[in-house]
């Protein structure tokens, strides 16, 4: 008995120590969201430093009238391409969404950073700041969670 434990916790350990790890760096505290400045230049805010931010639309479609709020983070492949996905859990108003960026889905390259950002369009004109809640998930193509965080922040109507 003690001899098949024994042998299947060194069976363990070996492989658990063989498991390749996903080659790709990433830091859920350099999200940013894009946003106009007044002068019509483009402004990263990052949202870990400056945590229920008010935030405009990034654009607006003239047409539809629907915002898009951007925001996005850099993943980095390491030594290897990395194959994955990001999923953005937006909740707006009380209103669940989901997007992916697929970026990575078919391999990023190491030789540069990739960016992953998402867009969360709305068409719901807001007059009084509005909560927003972002959970940012990392997974690969094996269906790992890699690390996710939560972000909240504000969205106006201009």
């Amino acid at each position: 008995m003690l001899k098949s434990c024994l042998t299947i916790l060194l069976f363990v350990l070996f492989f658990s120590a063989t498991v390749k790890a996903d080659s790709v760096s990433f830091d859920l505290t350099s999200v940013t969201a894009l946003q106009t400045g007044a002068n019509g230049n483009i402004l990263f805010i990052n949202l870990a430093d400056n945590p229920g931010v008010l935030l405009a639309p990034t654009s607006i479609d003239p047409v539809s009238g629907s915002r898009f709020l951007n925001v996005a983070f850099n993943l980095t492949p390491i030594n290897e391409p990395w194959f994955g996905v990001v999923r953005y859990d937006w909740i707006l108003n009380g209103v669940a969404s989901t997007t992916f960026n697929l970026n990575c889905q078919n391999g990023c390259s190491p030789l540069f950073t990739s960016g992953a950002g998402s867009f969360l369009e709305y068409s719901t004109p807001f007059f009084t700041p509005v909560p927003v809640s972002l959970v940012i998930t990392v997974i690969n193509n094996n269906g790992e969670i890699l690390g996710s965080g939560v972000i909240s922040v504000l969205v106006s109507l201009r």
